[in-house]
């Protein structure tokens, strides 16, 4: 089984989010279970000089976007037993953005195009192509377009927010596909503009979204994005896989939690109190976060007794806001605005809650990372997170963290409050910890469903 996975970016190449994480960890899995995997990926300026330096050409042609020849090159660089493609064009790439350029529709189209016309350039020539988000989106209609009936596709949605909306116009200009074939309400057509990931959707031959509550939400008025009958009319080929947590990347300390937090206590600038309850939350500052449930709540936490420490960016307001409350509660509060790598893993390894409140979540990450430090999650039931969480309930000892349902301040702040009185008993306490750290959260499971979807797919053949 031979599987080219098309995405628009791959850690540690370069990393926007979850699909980032994803693109590198899911391929690994899966050449680990004997699939001969490789990665196809767009060659930007903002790819690590070392990698750069690293690349070997594979060679170069010329291919049609936007009524002219523009010129593709393939670079080739392998990391640990996986084989990855670099598309290279600088006029499209060599920007300082990765995404939200003018142009992204001409661009990320000749992305798309250079996916299914550099086989000869590669070597491989897949059985399945594995499309990720609306970067790859077209990817399913220039399969068809070229006639390449061998080649199945399998489409994953990994935040339907994101779809890639342009002008209609752009289906003769750049995408230079069959108007009338393409740009109805069950193909392109999004209201008046196109969407590229309706694209994926309708063309494809399966689609997945990154978890099985998340696969049901997208289905409703109130997640679909105006997209939601489009979900039950193929629901036939819609499934949910929970993304994994790579192991190598994220390894737990044998040290001992109290040391851990005292550390960041000290290297935060917090009060060195091994009792208070440490409260985490490391995110993107935006509204989908449930940020605003913090901000409202936020005093009221503050008059719980804990320590909070915030590591994200992201909207101004929010930064501003948490800015101010770590010079309103000094010692106290920590706010951290940026993205730092090692100080993320210090925070999973010392704090003792990790709070994850999102409007909607299609996997998330976070939640599962910090279990594996043993951080107990606090999180709003919804997509990956009600997959992932199992409620504690203390007259039976079960469950893994905490969670609500309805996303008001007022009902987040009693489950934090019965997850205070939880941790307050140390017996309690000790036994959430060692059912968050028991939970498989690895990529294997994930991997066998993914290869259960290609095989399913392959099978399609058959009449």
């Amino acid at each position: 089984m031979k599987v080219l996975f098309a995405t628009g970016e791959a850690w540690p190449f370069v990393k926007t989010g979850g699909l980032g994480d994803v693109a590198y960890s899911l391929p690994k899995a899966l050449k680990e279970k004997g699939i001969d995997v490789r990665v196809i990926l767009p060659k930007y300026e903002q790819i690590p000089e070392k990698y750069r330096c690293g690349m070997e050409h594979l060679g170069h042609k010329k291919i049609w976007v936007s009524h002219y020849d523009a010129y593709v090159g393939i670079e080739q660089y392998k990391l640990e037993d996986v084989i990855y493609y670099f598309v290279d064009n600088m006029q499209y790439f060599a920007r300082p953005k990765i995404y939200g350029e003018i142009d992204d529709c001409e661009r990320f189209t000749f992305f798309s195009k250079a996916v299914v016309e550099t086989f000869d350039l590669t070597g491989f020539t897949p059985d399945i192509i594995h499309c990720n988000d609306w970067h790859s989106a077209l990817v399913p209609i220039y399969v068809r377009e070229r006639g390449l009936t061998d080649i199945k596709t399998v489409y994953t949605i990994h935040n339907l927010r994101y779809q890639g909306f342009f002008p209609n116009i752009e289906i003769e200009e750049t995408l230079e596909i069959d108007r009338a074939k393409y740009y109805q309400e069950d193909g392109l057509k999004y209201y008046d503009v196109i969407s590229f990931m309706k694209g994926g959707v309708v063309y494809s031959d399966y689609v997945t979204t990154v978890s099985k509550s998340y696969a049901d939400e997208i289905k409703t008025p109130e997640y679909g994005e105006g997209i939601d009958g489009l979900f039950r009319k193929f629901a036939f080929k819609l499934t949910g896989i929970v993304n994994g947590v790579d192991n190598t990347v994220f390894k737990a300390s044998s040290e001992p939690k109290r040391s851990l937090k005292e550390k960041l206590q000290k290297k935060l600038g917090l009060n060195v109190d091994p009792d208070v309850p440490l409260v985490a939350i490391i995110t993107r500052l935006d509204r989908q976060k449930g940020i605003d449930l913090i901000t409202q709540a936020f005093d009221r936490m503050m008059g719980m007794g804990i320590q909070f420490v915030l590591l994200g960016s992201g909207d101004p307001y929010y930064e501003s806001f948490f800015r101010c409350k770590e010079s309103e509660y000094k010692g106290r509060v920590c706010s951290y605005i940026g993205f730092n790598q090692p100080l993320s893993i210090e925070i999973y390894s010392g704090a003792d809650m990790f709070l994850m409140p999102s409007l909607f979540e299609p996997c998330g990450l976070s939640q599962m990372i910090a279990m594996e430090y043993g951080t107990i999650p606090i999180v709003r039931e919804t997509g990956g997170l009600k997959d992932t969480v199992t409620p504690y309930n203390k007259y039976t000892g079960q469950g893994n963290g905490f969670s609500f349902i309805d996303p008001t301040p007022e009902v987040m702040l009693k489950i934090l409050g019965y997850a205070i009185e939880t941790y307050k008993n140390k017996k309690q306490w000790d036994m959430l910890i060692k059912h968050a750290k028991e939970r498989d959260s690895s990529w294997n499971r994930p991997a066998d469903e993914y290869i259960e979807v290609y095989r399913k797919v392959l099978n399609m053949r058959k009449p």
